[in-house]
C-alpha cells in the first residue's frame, strides 16, 4: 500500500497520460467514466474482443490484449476475483489508485496501488485498503477498517469501525459487517448478509445473521 495521500495522488490527474485498463465490460465503462470526470488524458481498453465503444466516453480506444506490454502499468477493470488475480499475474505493473471525485476519503487513510474507489464511497479515518481492490459504488468503510489485496466490496457494502476483510474476498451487494468483525482470505459474504461474528477463510456466508452455507461445511472450508 502507498502512504501518498489519495486526494493528492488521484485527483490532480489532468496532466496524466492515458489510463490503461485490462477489461472492456460494464465495470470498465464505469472506470472510464471516472477517468473522464478526473480530466485524464484518455482511456485505452485492453481486451481480447473489441467492445462497443459507444458505451464508453468519447475518445476511448481499444487494443488487443495480446499486444499489451507487461511492463505498462495497468488497472484491472474486471470484477471477478479470480480473473483479476490471473490478469495481475500476467501484467504485474500497477497503476496508482483511482478515486472518483465524489468519494470522501478521511484523514490517515492508506490506499494501495491499482485500487478503484467508485462514485459515492466514504472511507473514514485511518482505514487501510490493499492493492487491486474494488470499493464499488456507495460503499462505506468506517474508521480503522482493513481491506486486503484484490478484495471486492460490492455496491452499498457497509463496514463498521475496525472491521477487517482479508485478501481475495468478495462482499456482496448491501452486506454489513458489524464493528470489529473479521472476514478471512478468499471468503464470500452473500448480498444483504449481516456479519455478526468472524468468518473463516475460504467459506461462504449468507443471511441475517450471516451463517456458513451447507456447501462450505461439505468441503470442510
Amino acid at each position: 500500500m502507498t502512504g501518498r495521500p489519495p486526494t493528492v495522488a488521484l485527483r490532480n490527474s489532468r496532466d496524466s497520460a492515458a489510463l490503461n485498463l485490462v477489461g472492456a465490460g460494464g465495470h470498465a465503462s464505469v472506470i472510464a467514466d471516472m477517468a473522464r470526470c478526473l480530466g485524464m488524458a484518455g482511456v485505452v481498453l485492453w481486451a481480447d474482443d473489441e467492445p462497443d465503444l459507444r458505451r464508453f466516453p468519447v475518445g476511448t480506444l481499444w487494443r488487443p490484449l495480446d499486444e499489451l506490454d507487461a511492463s505498462l502499468p495497468v488497472l484491472i477493470a474486471v470484477g471477478t476475483i479470480e480473473t483479476r488475480a490471473r490478469m495481475r499475474e500476467r501484467f504485474p505493473a500497477v497503476t496508482m489508485p483511482l478515486i472518483d471525485p465524489s468519494a470522501i476519503i478521511g484523514h490517515g487513510v492508506v490506499v494501495g496501488n491499482g485500487t478503484t474507489i467508485m462514485p459515492g464511497c466514504l472511507v473514514n479515518a485511518n482505514a487501510r485498503i490493499g492493492e487491486d481492490c474494488i470499493l464499488n459504488t456507495g460503499c462505506i468503510v468506517e474508521h480503522d477498517c482493513v481491506v486486503g489485496a484484490n478484495t471486492h466490496l460490492s455496491p452499498g457494502v457497509r463496514l463498521a469501525g475496525g472491521a477487517k476483510v482479508g485478501s481475495a474476498a468478495h462482499v456482496g451487494i448491501g452486506a454489513i459487517l458489524l464493528p470489529g468483525v473479521s472476514v478471512g482470505d478468499g471468503a464470500v459474504v452473500g448480498a444483504g448478509a449481516v456479519v455478526t461474528h468472524d468468518v473463516r477463510a475460504g467459506v461462504t456466508v449468507v443471511g441475517v445473521p450471516a451463517r456458513e452455507t451447507v456447501a462450505s461445511h461439505a468441503r470442510g472450508g
